[in-house]
């Protein structure tokens, strides 16, 4: 970073580690919320707890607490940012999670509640976090967050979990979760790409950005793209492939070959199961 604050190289937008993604996604949202956005939505991406066609996932003894102490230290870094007189909840899917975080964490700064609970919201309630909301609690997390926002409240949602390829859901479940999220904006996103070395990142009030590794800076990585829409699909095919398809002396692109265009049918195929989820 420069002597002004401002951004050496591009990448140095990108987080270290993942405390220092967390932290910067609480930035992010305190200045989202500030600017009068009531829906908000923080996706952490992290690998061993990411499946690209089911979602987040807990596959392993002790990924569903890695959840919930991201969104601790996300929520308790939000508060600090807030203020120490702001009322922050975090809505936990289920009543056993809530219960064994309040026990396990009894300093924490912000009130715990359960998307069971009968009624969600309180009249001196600022903002509701919903720590990876999944299919069964759509429905409470989607009416706590209408009264919280009819009142002035803001919500955020981080890490949700409402894609499952396991879970066969309809048609009519599939459109009301892309409604609801279709509103929210996006404050903090960092998506890892193994597959191509890069990430898919965002950060409030900036625009979508796609990261590859920079083969001239070693550990270091190059803004390749930026678009004020989610990069995905198609469109994200064709950049990577294009960013690593080979040039011929005249600068033109060299014709795709045999593995690019097997890569471009794996990718065809995955699209296709995402659209079932």
């Amino acid at each position: 970073m420069n002597d002004d604050g401002t951004l050496k190289f591009d990448d140095d937008e990108l987080p270290d580690n993942l405390f220092d993604a967390v932290n910067t996604a609480a930035i992010a949202t305190d200045e989202a919320i500030a600017q009068g956005s009531l829906g908000n939505l923080v996706e952490l991406r992290i690998p061993e707890l990411w499946d690209p066609i089911s979602g987040n996932v807990m596959a392993e003894a002790g990924d569903q607490l890695k959840v919930w102490e991201i969104t601790r230290e996300y929520t308790r870094a939000l508060c600090e940012r807030l203020g120490p007189d702001a009322r922050v909840k975090a809505v936990f899917p289920d009543a056993g999670a809530a219960a064994m975080l309040a026990a396990r964490w009894p300093d924490a700064p912000f009130a715990i509640a359960s998307a069971n609970d009968r009624k969600l919201y309180d009249d001196a309630d600022e903002v509701l976090v919903f720590a990876a909301p999944d299919p069964p609690s759509l429905e409470s997390v989607m009416k706590a967050s209408k009264i919280a926002n009819e009142n002035g409240a803001a919500v955020v949602l981080i890490n949700p979990r409402l894609a499952s390829g396991d879970a066969g859901l309809g048609l009519n479940f599939r459109r009301m979760r892309e409604n609801f999220l279709g509103r929210m904006t996006v404050v903090y996103a960092l998506q890892p790409l193994p597959w191509c070395n890069g990430s898919i990142f965002k950060r409030f009030p900036g625009q979508w950005r796609l990261y590859l590794e920079d083969e001239a800076r070693p550990g270091r990585f190059k803004l390749v793209k930026e678009s004020y829409q989610r990069l995905a699909g198609d469109e994200l095919d064709d950049v990577v492939m294009a960013e690593f398809r080979p040039k011929g002396e005249d600068g033109e692109e060299i014709e795709a070959g045999a593995v690019e265009k097997v890569f471009g049918i794996v990718a065809s195929m995955q699209r296709f199961m995402n659209s079932l989820r």
